[in-house]
């Protein structure tokens, strides 16, 4: 790496790292030093997921270009990833880099609510120290109690999705902390994927700079639209308390009232005959707090009445159960489609949302709470981002892993990684441990024009040399024929830079004349490709050579004023600055 490009990073993590400081720092409630380390469940003890804690002589960098976070459903514990992450910890070597707990009902009074965090008086919302360091991924926790034991009596993991988002918040400054990256990715299973959107999509919740620095959303069996699979007894049945928060922020409808769930498609937080009516006998809610300010009352927004960023990478995943007779139908059994389907609510979506579905085979009631050890789909799903808008922040002189996936709609898996380069440059690219069939390797401008040809892969292995000058440019990795095993082993990559001295190809290179009124003549050098672009950087025009020393280009149609020709050869390009008469 360069001294300029050293530096340039160096200044851009110490700035990062000063506005991640300036945040609100929360202060951790105190617990048993054994319940970080234990589930307590009725009489028995469960030893949790922690990482492995050998920091004194630890030296770790992550090879994905953003962490995970994964964060679990109603009811449901952050153990819920296990039988996923277990196999990526096996068979991509991935680090787990700890849990972030919550207690959120830590006054353990279901009939106010609050989105205060530990140690104000009557908070809801206590966090936990638990061992936390560098790694790929991180889970977020709702199943603690107000002591920090795991394993919640206070329906801290059935509390209000805007409880869920404030800690989410907590989670992505922590997460950026200690690994250094400026974005994460996030994964939520059910209700998980709407503490996501909470947190997005409310920039109360934001980081100190404004921003919610998340890249990608994956939504694993979320109720986008709600769910109403309480009313035919499965909440009851799988232990779901049917007053809480957590209920009355998922309906899609109210049972007798028949309104719209107010949490998701905004209302007032009004409780009679047609308003917010779920129990027909008996208490109803314990209290209805949506936005959980302290205020009853209150016209509130739903979170699909609110704007969300259209520069993150969406995707979902989508269960559906068979029938009597064999078939899949649209469902999982607890979220029906299309709620499980972000584009039905965001149907403007720039970039819509990617889906990928689970059709199990076997399951007739339900397969929903089974979705989060399925590991393929969620591979399909974290799959980087396929247009350059979305790209994923890489530095250059690193090394990465990516992943080949089979996408829908079906065809070839597109990769894009953004890179930024400060001198005049030689960019090697090298991309190894290719296991689809076919793929090849193209470097984009900012503009989105390729530098050079497309590359090809021999075998394993991809490797292109191209000359940059300083400024933003994208890598696309194009898996053509992807199959259904490609996810099993990540391809690794990296752009090495060094300082390019004069282009030789371009030694004895002349143009003339400049200013030119018509015919512009490029002589002493073979080309494929010139490219004209306005002074503002818009391209105007393009034309192919055929590699010949002597070539010529037409400008007599083009306005009087300064242009930037880019030249072309099958290694190397260079710009020039033309004057039109």
């Amino acid at each position: 790496m360069n001294k300029i490009t050293s530096f340039l990073i160096s200044c851009f993590l110490f700035i990062s790292s000063i506005g991640f400081a300036q945040n609100q720092r929360i202060e951790f409630k105190p617990r048993s030093a054994e319940f970080e380390y234990f589930e307590y469940r009725n009489d028995s003890i469960f030893p949790l997921k922690t990482p492995i804690d050998n920091s004194t002589s630890r030296v770790f960098e992550s090879k994905l270009p953003y962490p995970i976070i994964f964060i679990h459903g109603l009811n449901s514990s952050s153990e819920t990833w296990n039988a996923a992450t277990d196999y990526y910890d096996t068979q991509y070597s991935f680090t787990y880099g700890g849990r972030f707990d919550f207690c959120l009902n830590a006054d353990n009074n279901n009939a106010t609510t609050n989105k205060n965090f530990f140690p104000t008086a009557g908070a809801d919302i206590a966090a936990f120290e638990s061992l936390v360091q560098n790694g790929d991924y991180y889970y977020v926790n709702f199943n603690v109690n107000p002591n920090g034991a795991v394993g919640t009596t206070v329906l801290s993991n059935q509390s209000a999705v805007a409880k869920q988002g404030a800690a989410v918040k907590v989670a992505v400054q922590r997460v950026m902390e200690v690994t250094g990256k400026d974005k994460v990715i996030l994964v939520g299973h059910s209700m998980g994927g709407l503490a996501s959107r909470e947190y997005i999509q409310n920039s109360y919740n934001w980081q100190a700079d404004n921003q919610h620095h998340v890249a990608k959303l994956l939504t694993v069996g979320t109720p986008h639209g709600g769910s109403n699979a309480s009313d035919v007894g499965l909440g009851w049945f799988a232990g779901i308390q049917t007053r809480s928060e957590a209920i009355r922020d998922l309906k899609t409808t109210y049972y007798y009232s028949g309104d719209q769930g107010r949490f998701l498609f905004g209302g007032m937080e009004v409780n009679n005959s047609s308003n917010m009516n779920e129990h027909l006998t008996g208490d109803d809610f314990y209290n209805y707090d949506v936005n959980c300010n302290g205020i009853i009352g209150e016209n509130v927004q739903g979170l699909n009445q609110k704007s969300i960023d259209q520069l993150i990478d969406f995707s979902c995943v989508i269960g559906r159960i068979t029938n009597a007779f064999g078939s899949n139908i649209t469902t999982d059994g607890v979220v029906e489609e299309p709620s499980s389907n972000f584009n039905h609510y965001y149907p403007s979506l720039t970039y819509p949302a990617k889906l990928f579905y689970f059709n199990s085979g076997y399951d007739i009631l339900e397969n929903h709470t089974e979705l989060p050890g399925y590991y393929y789909q969620q591979m399909q799903g974290l799959d980087e981002p396929n247009v350059k808008e979305l790209a994923y922040g890489i530095n250059t002189n690193k090394d990465y892993i990516g992943y080949t996936t089979v996408q829908n709609p079906t065809g070839a898996d597109n990769d894009y990684f953004k890179f930024t380069v400060a001198d005049n440059v030689n960019a090697v690219v090298t991309v190894s441990s290719i296991v689809t069939s076919s793929m090849n390797g193209t470097i984009l401008n900012a503009a989105g024009t390729a530098v050079g040809v497309s590359q090809n892969n021999s075998g394993n292995t991809l490797s292109f040399t191209r000359t940059l000058t300083p400024g933003d440019y994208f890598l696309k990795l194009t898996s053509t024929s992807p199959t259904n095993t490609n996810y099993q082993t990540p391809y690794q990559f990296n752009i090495t830079t060094t300082l390019s001295s004069e282009d030789n190809s371009f030694a004895s290179f002349t143009y003339y004349p400049n200013p030119v009124k018509d015919i512009l003549h490029l002589d002493n050098i073979s080309l494929t490709k010139a490219s004209i672009y306005s002074v503002l950087g818009q391209l105007i025009d393009t034309k192919t050579f055929e590699n010949t020393t002597t070539n010529t280009l037409d400008l007599a149609g083009l306005e009087s004023g300064i242009y930037l020709v880019v030249l072309e050869n099958d290694s190397q390009q260079k710009t020039i600055k033309v004057i039109k008469e």
